[in-house]
């Protein structure tokens, strides 16, 4: 059993608090009136939760490696929720626009749930493998796992999306710039950890 400091449990009341306030949003939108699936594509058009959402994996690779799965679950359900974060934007950029009309065409339009069902195992899939290389502790896997997957998408993308697949290249790229520096840093203060 690994050990709960009291930076764990402040992280673990942070994630309770940002998934009560993610319940709060959507209780206030129903109550509104709001159709709760169309009201989380709109404000999923907010390019902010583009680029905040890969960050989350940051913080749940740690706990991975830390073996506390309870918050690799609040994480993820966190990466979930910031979808509908952010207010709709007043205006959405044409490429926004036109790279999610081509998800939901492509993965809500179709009478067959084979693309769907492809994106959900392939999510999981890279998931499982990714905090399953942190918690046993192979650093340089999950690492490898997070850019290939991150490229992945990216090809995907702009394989499949046309014109409108590089709307995700900037954040995407943006991201796992991010995730690397923080990698770099932790992968050097853990060797000067070992040398002292």
């Amino acid at each position: 059993m690994t050990i709960w400091t009291r930076f764990d449990k402040f992280v673990a009341s942070l994630v309770v608090v940002a998934l009560l306030y993610s319940i709060a949003l959507m209780v206030n939108a129903h109550l509104a009136g709001e159709n709760i699936a169309a009201w989380v594509w709109d404000r999923h058009q907010n390019q902010f939760s583009w680029y905040s959402r890969p960050l989350f994996l940051i913080p749940a690779c740690y706990y991975a490696y830390r073996r506390k799965f309870g918050l690799i679950v609040g994480f993820m359900a966190m990466l979930f929720c910031s979808l509908f974060w952010f207010a709709a934007p007043e205006n959405v950029p044409e490429h926004v626009s036109g790279y999610l009309e081509w998800e939901k065409q492509l993965f809500f339009s179709s009478n067959s749930m084979a693309p769907i069902f492809s994106l959900l195992v392939a999510v999981v899939a890279f998931l499982v493998g990714l905090f399953s290389a942190f918690w046993y502790r192979s650093f340089w896997l999950g690492l490898i796992l997070i850019n290939a997957g991150t490229v992945m998408k990216i090809v995907v993308s702009t394989t499949l999306g046309n014109e409108f697949g590089t709307a995700v290249v900037i954040p995407s790229l943006s991201s796992l710039a991010i995730i690397n520096l923080v990698a770099f840093f932790a992968w050097r203060f853990f060797a000067v950890k070992q040398e002292g």
